[in-house]
């Protein structure tokens, strides 16, 4: 707990502390609302906090995303000084990858899938003498992603359940980590989509799962096929998950257009899924629930055929 309260001071004058909102849909919920963060996501935490704990003489970072972290780790290296190289799947969202670029990173997506980006990261890290900033199995990233947890239950200490969406497990592990010290009463309620239910799997059985080809989910966010070592004894070895339950496309859809029409909320659909759940009645009842929505960098193509 003292490492994400360090990260909290150590990345407070980078990033936006986001606002927890009210929202017309149910008096029981408070929005976290980090589709307002620098970037655009909640990865800029996690990003900032490992970039400016690197030692002095650091030749450059690199590592491997869909968007947001690659966005995050461009922001916060090109703030440090720091050289980038990101590697970015073919077939990603071309807004994220656009941003990526502007903000300076070298963005590499020649030949990168999402089944072989793992590998090819090691290969990039090898090559390039850069230190791997790795997207969530990273004591750094975790730590710095837990900092949305401490601003979440300040200004809303009476929340009885928090839901947050989880892919590689990164923010799920910060967050459950920062809860479990302040709030062990608070239950902790990770949210991935069906078509990507490695974390879900894992939870059931005790044992690390692994997707067997990636996900078919428009949630690009949490594409990944298993969660990280860290994660895993973080969430299900040490327990720090109190339960994981999971959302079909469809409802992924719904929870997109109910934030756009009803909360005014301009959210990607992995920032959607722990609001999916809650819609969904999939997550267990309480007086006070607090929703991560993790971040709004939304492809407007796919958002246009959703709104029409």
């Amino acid at each position: 707990m003292g490492e994400v309260q360090a990260a909290a001071e150590r990345v407070k004058p980078h990033i936006r502390r986001t606002p927890a909102l009210a929202t017309d849909l149910d008096p029981r919920l408070v929005l976290k609302a980090e589709c307002f963060q620098v970037t655009g996501s909640f990865k800029a935490r996690g990003a900032f906090n490992a970039v400016l704990k690197l030692p002095a003489g650091t030749a450059g970072v690199v590592t491997a995303s869909s968007g947001n972290h690659a966005q995050a780790v461009a922001l916060a290296a090109r703030t440090a000084g720091l050289k980038a190289l990101i590697l970015i799947p073919e077939g990603a969202n071309p807004t994220k990858v656009a941003a990526t670029k502007a903000l300076g990173a070298e963005v590499v997506s020649d030949g990168i899938t999402f089944a072989n980006r793992d590998q090819k990261l090691e290969e990039a890290v090898a090559e390039s003498g850069y230190t791997l900033i790795h997207p969530y199995d990273d004591w750094d990233v975790i730590h710095g992603q837990g900092t949305g947890a401490l601003e979440l239950l300040e200004d809303a200490p009476d929340l009885d359940l928090v839901a947050v969406p989880v892919g590689g497990g990164g923010q799920l592990s910060g967050w459950a980590i920062a809860i479990k010290a302040t709030r062990p009463d608070v239950r902790v309620i990770g949210v991935e989509p069906a078509a990507a239910d490695d974390a879900f799997r894992s939870f059931q059985s005790g044992t690390l799962q692994r997707l067997d080809a990636p996900p078919d989910t428009i949630a690009d966010g949490v594409k990944t096929l298993s969660i990280g070592r860290r994660n895993f004894e973080t969430l299900i070895q040490n327990r720090l998950m109190d339960d994981i339950v999971t959302v079909t496309e469809a409802e992924i859809e719904q929870a997109l257009l109910t934030a756009w029409l009803r909360c005014k909320l301009a959210l990607e659909p992995t920032g959607a899924l722990s609001l999916a759940a809650f819609l969904a009645g999939n997550l267990p009842e309480a007086n006070r629930i607090g929703l991560l929505l993790s971040g709004g960098n939304a492809d407007p193509g796919l958002v246009a055929r959703l709104l029409q």
